[in-house]
């Protein structure tokens, strides 16, 4: 954890980009409760916010990748943070649906995709980490090499860092769930009873609650 990664989880608390309700837990799309949700399109709204993730983001990807040919973003909840890293390194850009359409021309991959490039792959957060490896697999089977996944907030989860690992992938955050719970620890943001019951989700997030 660096002080930027608190300073940027501070930056989203300060947007109320986080929710946490322990009492009225979320229903994630994975069918997961969890005390807390992440509503990053917040940062859309506001322009001086949106510029600063937009730039931090591209950082990320002309430090780490700097060969990237083109950038993909995760449909759908992450098309709008890769367009902009895209329109600032002026690379192409492309959106990637974890599933192919049921609709129009069916695609999986939207926009002009060639093989061997060079991909890096916005994600908005990395929780379980599904829809960034069904869109790495549709990157590779469609020729490109994958260099990496970008996210704004990464929740640390040990199954997709392995799964990562193991496709020679590398995952770099803005922020992560350490940060935040050192942010909300450090200035007594939320009760210490709900910071505690963050933890435990964290630690077991299938069975919390059950």
């Amino acid at each position: 954890m660096s002080s930027l990664q608190q300073d940027i989880a501070r930056k989203l608390l300060q947007l109320k980009a986080f929710s946490i309700q322990v009492q009225h837990p979320f229903n994630w799309a994975n069918g997961w409760q969890a005390p807390i949700y992440l509503d990053d399109r917040k940062i859309l709204s506001y322009p001086a916010a949106r510029n600063f993730f937009k730039l931090e983001l591209a950082r990320l990807v002309a430090e780490n990748f700097p060969d990237t040919d083109i950038i993909a973003g995760i449909a759908v909840n992450a098309i709008g943070h890769g367009l902009l890293v895209a329109e600032q390194l002026n690379l192409p850009f492309v959106s990637v649906y974890p599933f192919p359409k049921d609709h129009g021309l069916e695609n999986q991959i939207e926009g002009d995709l060639r093989p061997r490039q060079r991909v890096v792959i916005i994600e908005n957060q990395l929780s379980h980490g599904d829809h960034a490896k069904r869109v790495m697999d549709a990157l590779r089977n469609n020729g490109c090499q994958v260099e990496g996944v970008v996210s704004l907030f990464n929740y640390e989860f040990p199954i997709p860092a392995r799964q990562f690992e193991h496709a020679g992938v590398k995952v770099l955050a803005l922020t992560d769930f350490t940060s935040l719970i050192k942010e909300l620890q450090t200035n007594n943001l939320y009760t210490p009873e709900d910071t505690n019951a963050l933890i435990s989700w964290h630690k077991d997030p299938i069975n919390w609650n059950n």
